[in-house]
């Protein structure tokens, strides 16, 4: 399961107008959100009126076409340092092809100012071993590799003098221990229907501890909560289709184990977890498998999701040595930096006083198997290659 591209690029914009935005920081354009007001004297311009929301594509059925999974999906994901974001997704997939086209929106203003056309399109090619991701305002694609584009090579530096090694650093002066690294699923027993598919509710809870030397502790819980519907009809089928894209995209590009989270939510979002498990060294490979036959209680097709991550505690919290980073356990922030696009934090709990470190929510709203045209699966119509 993959977020729209457009959602996975603004990310770090999000995190850096966040700070303003969500603090009720005066726009610098003028009050909280308002237009500047005009000089004494004149008379102020017209407010321009509104833009149309961006919506998705209408899918063309229209011959030579053949029979291709679809989904459409909402989601929406908030967090302590996260202004809201809200998106729909319509993805369509065979067994060597796959469509994605997203329209993102943000509840704050000032961030909606910056982040312009928010529609995104990518179209996966296994049958031709290529990646078109399209520029909707542009009308223009760029093609890639499945495994993506080399980066352009950087210009040739002249050599110069190599600096003294660094002294080895120094092991860490506050080592924390794993205590506890528990998931446990809970079937509830409740149901309810999701649009037209019977659901059941099923609960994963994701403990972990980590201790200092001084008996203080650091806990992360994850909370999802699973609505799923028995895999039967066009749920099966639909999923028969993904999963064989999904295999053999995974062969394509040798992807390896991912995250047992990752069956249900968006690699943006298990990416920032999973720091959480590559910093336990060689217990990952036994954690990972333990999990996986607990996870084999949730049963069907997930319709809905909600997921919150929460921390506090305060190991390591007076020492020295951490004020510096130099602990054997990364941040509370820079384990959220890994959903952000790469920023830190300061080594404290962000979201145990203000909520969740990260929330996630996602609803299935179109489930069916129907003739797509086989166009669909190529750039859009007069769109040209960016060079």
């Amino acid at each position: 399961m993959d977020l729209p591209r457009c959602a996975a690029r603004l990310a770090p914009l999000a995190a850096a107008l966040a700070v303003a935005g969500c603090a009720n920081v005066p726009n610098p354009f003028g009050g909280a959100g308002a237009a500047a007001p005009a000089p004494a004297g004149t008379e102020a311009p017209a407010a321009a009126p509104p833009a149309a929301p961006a919506t998705l594509p209408e899918v063309p059925g229209a011959a030579p076409a053949a029979r291709t999974a679809v989904l459409g999906s909402t989601y929406a994901i908030d967090g302590a340092i996260m202004p809201v974001m809200r998106g729909q997704q319509l993805t369509e997939t065979r067994a060597d092809m796959r469509r994605n086209d997203g329209v993102l929106s943000f509840d704050n203003r000032l961030l909606r100012s910056f982040a312009g056309d928010t529609r995104s399109s990518d179209i996966t090619r296994l049958d031709r071993k290529l990646v078109w991701t399209q520029n909707i305002a542009k009308k223009t694609y760029t093609e890639c590799p499945l495994t993506g584009c080399p980066r352009p090579a950087q210009p040739q530096q002249p050599d110069k003098p190599k600096p003294e090694q660094p002294a080895k650093p120094a092991e860490p002066s506050c080592p924390l221990v794993l205590k506890k690294n528990d998931l446990k699923v809970v079937a509830t027993g409740e149901r309810k229907a999701i649009g037209a598919f019977n659901s059941e509710r099923f609960q994963l809870a994701w403990v972990l501890e980590l201790e200092d030397p001084q008996g203080r502790r650091n806990s992360n819980r994850v909370q999802l909560d699973l609505w799923t519907t028995p895999e039967v009809g066009a749920v099966k089928e639909v999923q028969a289709i993904t999963q064989a894209f999904q295999a053999r995209h995974a062969a394509a590009v040798s992807a390896g184990g991912e995250h047992p989270f990752g069956k249900y939510l968006p690699k943006e979002v298990t990416g920032s977890m999973g720091a959480l498990l590559r910093n336990l060294g060689g217990a990952n490979a036994k954690t990972t498998a333990a999990w996986g036959n607990e996870l084999k209680k949730v049963r069907g097709y997930p319709m809905a999701m909600t997921l919150a991550w929460t921390a506090d505690g305060n190991a390591c919290g007076d020492d020295a040595s951490a004020a510096r980073g130099n602990t054997s356990a990364p941040s509370v922030g820079s384990l959220l930096g890994g959903l952000l696009g790469g920023g830190g934090g300061d080594g404290k709990p962000a979201g145990a006083a203000g909520g969740p470190l990260l929330s996630y929510s996602y609803e299935v709203k179109t489930l069916e198997v129907k003739p797509v045209s086989d166009g669909w699966f190529m750039p859009d119509a007069g769109f040209q290659r960016a060079q």
